[in-house]
């Protein structure tokens, strides 16, 4: 790759022949797309397949709708020389217009993930449901944009205790609780949808997103993923509070992107699609794992708390993906290790320091 990619995330080599097969190049070639949300990990790594997409010839425009479009670029500063790459400012639930040509397909992912956004239930959840609904106007005054929204895993509320969890499970989150906003937010996004599509003819694909991994996930957030790599790197030990029983899984970054982009121009309208990897992992294997790949001379400490039952089983069933020719193509291995790589390319002045007890 030239020295502008190499300043993006990563991609794995193997996965760049899947561009053409998979039918994104052509598919793309000369349209205009619209993302939301693109700063977060999600972002990032759309960036990066587009990015390539256009080196390997497709000529894709794209806009990117963000709260703070200058603070992503003072810390990606490479995307301020991508010809093919424009930004609005402003708040999603504010956006109302695109400047310049109308989009042909329209990503949306902007939702608040962190933490911190548990803290503003009521605002959390009209943020999506609002969001979405501006998406689909928007959508429509576009000339009827293909639109695919993102979803999540924790529409289902509690999962089945083993196997993975297929589009059709009639489960929920519980609507009468402050801490489904997010849940229900989504499934309301997903309502809205269908609605637009039943009024309007507007083609909205569903998306059900699980755990993932790679480059650019936060080593500091509430991703145990990313802690068990930040102490691996850089603490004296791994310590878990729970029992770590916990199932969950995870797909890379790059196959993330790779997975929203094909999925935007062949799933079909009104179905949902989860994403994700269905290859289990309990949070204690994950762990040792990491701490096996990284740093054998560590120990991983298991307190045993007890854990709540909500999402302990947390894996999709991805059949309905893989019939559109998606898999899993990068291992939990590499993943981890691209983690490790990445930040040590970044210096350890980027990732916490101070070891930190994971209770997921």
């Amino acid at each position: 790759m030239d020295s502008i990619s190499r300043t993006l995330l990563p991609i794995p080599e193997a996965l760049l022949p899947l561009l053409a097969s998979l039918g994104l190049r052509d598919a793309f070639a000369g349209k205009h797309l619209l993302i939301t949300g693109g700063t977060g990990f999600f972002g990032k790594w759309l960036l990066s397949v587009l990015a390539e997409l256009n080196r390997q010839g497709a000529e894709v425009t794209v806009t990117v709708a963000s709260r703070d479009p200058q603070r992503f670029l003072s810390s990606w500063p490479v995307c301020r020389y991508f010809t093919w790459l424009d930004w609005i400012p402003g708040d999603i639930r504010e956006l109302s217009a695109l400047p310049g040509r109308n989009a042909d397909f329209i990503l949306h992912a902007a939702a608040d993930t962190s933490a911190a956004a548990g803290d503003r239930p009521l605002e959390l959840f009209q943020t999506i449901v609002q969001g979405a609904q501006r998406v689909y106007e928007l959508a429509l005054r576009s000339g009827m944009a293909r639109v695919l929204i993102t979803g999540s895993g924790a529409q289902y509320g509690s999962l089945p205790v083993s196997g993975g969890v297929c589009e059709t499970y009639a489960g929920a989150c519980s609507s009468n609780t402050p801490s489904s906003a997010y849940g229900e937010g989504k499934r309301v996004q997903e309502t809205l949808g269908a609605l637009y599509g039943h009024s309007h003819g507007l083609e909205v694909v569903m998306t059900r997103c699980f755990a993932f991994a790679g480059p650019g996930l936060p080593l500091d957030g509430h991703f145990a993923i990313g802690n068990f790599v930040r102490d691996a790197l850089l603490a004296d030990e791994v310590v878990l509070n729970s029992s770590g029983e916990a199932v969950r899984s995870y797909l890379h970054g790059a196959d993330l992107a790779i997975w929203l982009l094909t999925l935007l121009i062949k799933g079909k309208s009104g179905v949902a699609y989860n994403v994700g990897s269905d290859s289990a992992v309990s949070i204690a294997e994950l762990a040792r794992r990491v701490v096996a790949r990284l740093a054998p001379h560590k120990t991983v400490r298991v307190l045993g708390r007890p854990e709540g039952l909500s999402r302990s089983n947390y894996v999709p069933d991805i059949s309905r993906a893989r019939e559109l020719g998606l898999e899993v193509w990068t291992s939990l291995d590499a993943s981890i290790d691209s983690m490790a790589t990445w930040a040590s390319r970044d210096g350890t002045d980027s990732v916490i320091g101070q070891s930190r007890s994971i209770s997921e």
